[in-house]
């Protein structure tokens, strides 16, 4: 009998200075940083420390939700997007004529 996986979230925690520690489905552990990500119109509303530290996962979405905030939904893919592509345009140089 083959076995599914039937979430890609085990645990989610809101660490200090906008970080997030994320237990995958597969035991992998991941620190993330949200830093640059925060000044992004998607997750903006994040900068609020009380929103960041609401984040909690149902096994397939990492959410973040507060009163009177917006509710923010990170699916498995768009994590694993976040982990693995730097979008911010942020990333060092290098004058590759060295």
């Amino acid at each position: 009998m083959r076995t599914i996986q039937t979430c890609f979230f085990k645990n989610v925690t809101a660490l200090p200075g906008y970080k997030l520690k994320v237990e995958m489905g597969t035991g992998t552990l991941i620190d993330f940083d949200f830093n640059t990500r925060l000044r992004s119109v998607r997750f903006g509303t994040l900068k609020n420390e009380a929103v960041f530290n609401s984040v909690y996962t149902d096994g397939d979405f990492i959410i973040f939700q507060k009163d009177g905030a917006d509710k923010v939904k990170i699916s498995a893919d768009d994590f694993m997007d976040l982990v693995l592509v730097d979008r911010t345009g942020e990333y060092p140089t290098k004058d590759w004529r060295e």
